[in-house]
């Protein structure tokens, strides 16, 4: 799995029970605002817990600060305000884009029920204020994200994907359990009530705001004695909100990741939930005064923060470069920030005109025009138009790529096939900030990497280069430091070496003959290109599709269709580069096929019988705006 899939999974799955706790939190705090009378609930303290456990005290200040600030000023400010990063409205919308950027590895009742919520959620906000919608809105998310979870347990194979959703869940749940009962725990010290068991409600509020009030009553009795509550929700290892249960999940999930082995890349992270794992061993919470509990809490906070970024080290999910998150107490874990990616949705026409100099007739031909989907790429809608007319047939070939089949048995002396498609993509630069890791060595030089690319590791007739001309390569781009920065020089070096020419090659001439041309078009050039690396034992396979250039660029290679080539990068996935235009495939990059070399991926396929034909080519990217 790619790591960017990983990530998204991943954090999709923290921001839906986020969403979740938040929606609860703040339910359980109206019910308690009917229920109670306390002289707290007229100047605004009652909001503490939940900015401190929803977002942050400081911004609890900011708003009380504000001229005639009302209950429905923090409410929105918890449900709905687009800069406090944890609003429900927030969490809501970064599940559902971490789902749809994944959602080829999600059941599509996954996708549909967030993509529902978002909608809901924005519709709520603009409704007219009252305690009585709020409620509603509030039931609606709680319900929502109960049913995304169900359809995670129902609908999902235990897969790696599925681990990496659940390990986000219990991280997610570990760390706000926590959270919750830090601020309650320090807010009934500064009351002087704190293991009295005379502040009823924060007590309360606490097994409600984490869904175990019914659950604690079934095994204590109705008291809300404090210390019996935090042995519940801290140490319980058999209720779903207690921090001992979801740090033994987050444990197990790993366990099965790693097949219970702990690898030199992993060891990191053995130890860290080793470490957490030993202090809940040894703590007895009937014997820690205050300040002790306080401590532990914040540590633990800490050290959930901490796992989660090993986690996401451990298995490359996505950081931001050149910046260190540093962790503190109450500050939530967010989704790395990257470089912002681009969403570009394009309209493609291709079509192939076949004019026969006869009457040809038992014409059967293969087409592979229509784009792939992806984590990154999505096709959203596509349809081909044959003349004469004739029924397709639709299969998948051995490396993936649509192929659609179609026979024409009448006399006919034209054929023209045309296909029209709407792809969306998203993609952001990353081959440059690969820091390229002992781990990544470690893959690249095993046997298993090997034998599991060897397909684009052996060159074919198209893409082989003799001795000679690797020689001339080895002396004129120097020794290979790393196979990805070697890629990237190897890209620089054909782009400065070679000259786009359209008129020197056709779709036969070979990397060899175009070598010493010093010239071609974009299928040549990513034919040398292949050609080199897979000599240096660098995974590479020939990608086609189209390129949008749109106005004032620089780019080259949009009269037709597209040629470029994708790196396999250990532990992180394919990467497109384009040599004919020495830049990183993007956002303008549209995929359609990927193979060996040309002859893998052809456009347009077929045997007939007849006499020759004259073929012309017309291919049309626009942009659409969003």
């Amino acid at each position: 799995m790619l790591s960017r899939v990983a990530d998204s999974l991943y954090w999709m799955a923290r921001n839906i029970e986020r969403t979740e706790t938040n929606a609860r939190i703040l339910d359980v705090h109206l019910t308690q605002m009917v229920e109670t009378s306390s002289e707290d609930l007229l100047d605004g303290k009652h909001w503490q817990i939940v900015f401190e456990a929803c977002s942050t005290k400081d911004e609890l200040d900011k708003l009380k600060s504000s001229e005639d600030v009302q209950d429905e000023d923090y409410i929105r400010y918890i449900a709905f305000h687009i800069d406090n990063f944890n609003s429900i409205y927030s969490c809501v919308r970064v599940a559902r884009e971490n789902a749809r950027i994944s959602r080829d590895h999600l059941p599509n009742e996954l996708f549909e029920v967030l993509n529902d919520l978002y909608l809901f959620t924005i519709q709520a906000e603009q409704e007219s204020f009252s305690i009585h919608h709020l409620r509603t809105f509030l039931r609606k998310v709680k319900l929502t994200c109960l049913t995304a979870q169900g359809i995670i347990e129902s609908g999902m194979s235990r897969s790696v994907a599925y681990r990496m959703m659940k390990i986000g869940k219990w991280l997610e749940r570990a760390e706000k359990t926590a959270r919750i009962l830090n601020v309650v725990c320090e807010q009934t010290r500064e009351t002087q009530l704190f293991y009295k068991g005379d502040d009823y409600y924060a007590w309360l509020s606490a097994l409600r705001m984490l869904n175990g009030y019914e659950a604690y009553l079934k095994v204590n009795r109705p008291k809300m004695d404090p210390k019996t509550i935090l042995t519940f929700l801290i140490t319980d290892e058999s209720f779903p909100q207690s921090i001992h249960y979801n740090i033994n999940h987050v444990r197990a999930a790993i366990d099965i990741l790693e097949n219970a082995k702990v690898a030199h890349y992993s060891s990191e992270l053995y130890y860290a939930l080793e470490n957490v794992k030993n202090e809940f061993d040894e703590m007895s919470i009937q014997e820690l005064n205050s300040d002790d509990m306080l401590a532990f809490l914040n540590t633990f906070q800490n050290k959930c923060n901490e796992i989660g970024q090993i986690f996401s080290k451990t298995y490359y999910l996505i950081e931001p470069i050149g910046t260190q998150r540093q962790v503190q107490f109450l500050d939530f874990p967010q989704q790395p920030i990257t470089e912002k990616a681009s969403s570009m949705k394009y309209k493609i026409e291709h079509t192939n005109i076949f004019d026969y100099d006869s009457w040809v007739d038992q014409s059967m031909n293969s087409i592979r025009l229509k784009p792939r989907t992806d984590e990154c790429q999505r096709l959203l809608s596509y349809r081909t138009d044959i003349n004469p007319v004739a029924l397709t047939k639709e299969h998948v070939d051995i490396w993936g790529n649509s192929v659609e089949s179609f026979f024409i048995a009448d006399h006919h002396k034209h054929l023209e096939v045309k296909a029209t498609s709407i792809v969306s993509i998203q993609k952001s630069p990353w081959i440059h900030r690969i820091d390229y890791s002992p781990e990544m060595y470690a893959i690249f030089h095993s046997d298993l990497f090997s034998s599991h690319y060897l397909a684009y590791l052996s060159n074919t007739a198209y893409t082989y280069l003799t001795p000679e001309q690797m020689e001339q390569v080895d002396k004129d781009t120097g020794q290979m430091a790393n196979p990805v920065q070697y890629a990237i020089d190897v890209m620089g070096y054909l782009f400065n070496r070679f000259t786009y020419d359209g008129s020197s090659t056709n779709v036969s001439t070979k990397a060899l003959e175009s070598f010493d041309l010093k010239k071609g078009v974009c299928q040549d050039i990513s034919h040398i290109m292949l050609g080199i690396l897979r000599a240096k034992h660098i995974p590479a396979r020939y990608v086609s599709g189209y390129l949008y250039v749109g106005e004032n660029s620089a780019l080259v290679g949009d009269a037709a269709s597209h040629a470029w080539v994708e790196v396999m990068v250990p532990g992180i996935g394919w990467v497109g580069l384009d040599p004919t235009n020495n830049v990183e495939a993007l956002e303008n990059h549209i995929r359609v096929g990927v193979g060996r070399d040309y002859g893998d991926v052809s456009p347009v396929q077929g045997v007939y019988r007849g006499g020759s034909h004259e073929l012309d080519v017309k291919v049309s990217v626009s942009l659409i705006d969003q």
